[in-house]
């Protein structure tokens, strides 16, 4: 297994987030308004999630840079869609977010994303936020609770 920062992101496939009602979504659906994302599975690793991100200026939290709160609600949600794109019907657990620099509002930016482990009832993530000059700036793990299909039914 390659590590995500050796995969190119070019050699992927866009994607749209299987998940329900994600296009209703304030975090990352096609009206957000605090981010354009792009989504897409690697090709050589299809636990491997792309997601290109451009900051809206609604996303702003210090000034010239993005809100913590905003970034570590976009890394739920591109850790949730890695999991349900894998047929995992889940919901967040617990998150773990390190701030290692802060982000400025105009920095595109690509998070890479990857299912690190798939358990019974657990399935545990991580994802890096990734500047132009490929620096990590924010990193992130996610355990997610896979859902009975009577906790899936609820959601329907």
């Amino acid at each position: 297994m390659k590590k995500s920062t050796d995969l190119n992101p070019d050699d992927s496939n866009r994607i749209t987030p299987a998940f329900p009602r994600w296009e209703r979504s304030f975090v990352s659906g096609p009206s957000s308004p605090l981010f354009q994302v792009e989504h897409s599975i690697s090709r050589q690793d299809p636990l491997v999630l792309f997601t290109r991100v451009k900051f809206l200026p609604q996303a702003e939290g210090p000034p010239g840079h993005v809100h913590g709160g905003a970034t570590a609600g976009l890394l739920d949600e591109v850790m949730g869609i890695l999991v349900w794109h894998h047929g995992h019907a889940s919901l967040t657990q617990s998150i773990q977010i390190e701030f290692k620099k802060a982000i400025p509002i105009a920095e595109p930016c690509l998070i890479v994303t990857r299912i690190d482990s798939i358990g019974d009832q657990k399935v545990d993530v991580s994802t890096t936020v990734f500047d132009s000059n490929h620096k990590p700036h924010v990193l992130g793990k996610g355990l997610f609770h896979r859902l009975s299909k009577e906790q899936l039914e609820r959601f329907k």
